[in-house]
């Protein structure tokens, strides 16, 4: 379904098999069922306005498995730069025709199609070039759960624009980089309980297993796919120490920085 004012709304997933501290995390098992990428596509199809579904990857032999998790799923791929992820959407974006680009990250399986929405309506209602919704604790949204939300048009002036090998390898970097350049809304939901050190992110294989001890209690209240952040942030709400999982990582990320 096209979403307002006929826009081609798709989401792009950046997804590759050699993630340098957890290699072949996308395709790592949340249960015996679903891998990480599974589930995150079967989200993605509960949304109301997306058009299409793009996973991203590169011509590497072993992201093979990653197009053969897309096709499963009925989904598009797209093979682009290794390094160059700027140049991936980008190519990505113009081979199927969008017109709004979402930008989703294959080790985040929990990312919320319900407030997916939300965000895409209020991008079409509103005149912002980019909407985010998390932002280093700037709102309520945990790690785990980012959306970012631009046009095309956008898109393809980051292109043109961005000379930095870094910005190529982070897609939206020079917009944030860049406030006087480009309008950029945070994105709320103000009763949302806040947890600050909680991230739901799969970056370490302690990140992997709290993700599966959330997911076994999701699916425990029958809520294998169409769970809202709500729905997870209660249970960590009733079980804090689920949290204790992957704390360590959080301090180490910030000691590198």
């Amino acid at each position: 379904m096209l979403g307002q004012k006929n826009q081609k709304i798709g989401v792009i997933v950046q997804a590759r098999m050699d993630s340098t501290r957890l290699p072949g995390k996308v395709l790592m098992e949340l249960n015996k069922n679903e891998r990480v990428l599974d589930l995150l596509i079967m989200r993605l199809k509960l949304s109301k306005f997306l058009n299409e579904i793009i996973i991203a990857t590169t011509p590497k032999k072993k992201n093979s498995l990653i197009i053969e998790a897309a096709e499963s799923h009925n989904v598009s791929f797209f093979i682009g730069s290794e390094k160059n992820v700027l140049e991936r959407y980008y190519k990505a974006a113009k081979q199927f025709n969008l017109d709004i680009v979402i930008r989703a990250t294959s080790d985040n399986p929990f990312v919320d199609p319900f407030i997916l929405d939300d965000m895409i309506e209020f991008y079409q209602e509103n005149n912002y070039d980019c909407i985010k919704n998390v932002s280093h604790g700037s709102t309520n949204f945990p790690v785990g759960f980012d959306i970012e939300i631009f046009s095309f048009e956008v898109l393809e002036s980051v292109y043109k624009l961005v000379e930095d090998n870094w910005d190529k390898e982070h897609v939206t970097r020079y917009i944030y980089d860049h406030p006087k350049d480009f309008t950029i809304f945070l994105y709320n939901k103000e009763n949302l309980k806040k947890f600050g050190s909680l991230r739901l992110t799969i970056d370490e294989k302690e990140d992997l297993l709290l993700c599966q001890e959330v997911y076994k209690r999701l699916i425990n209240k029958g809520k294998q796919f169409d769970f809202t952040i709500y729905d997870i942030l209660e249970i960590i709400e009733k079980e804090p120490e689920l949290m204790n999982i992957n704390k360590y990582i959080k301090k180490i990320q910030k000691n590198a920085k």
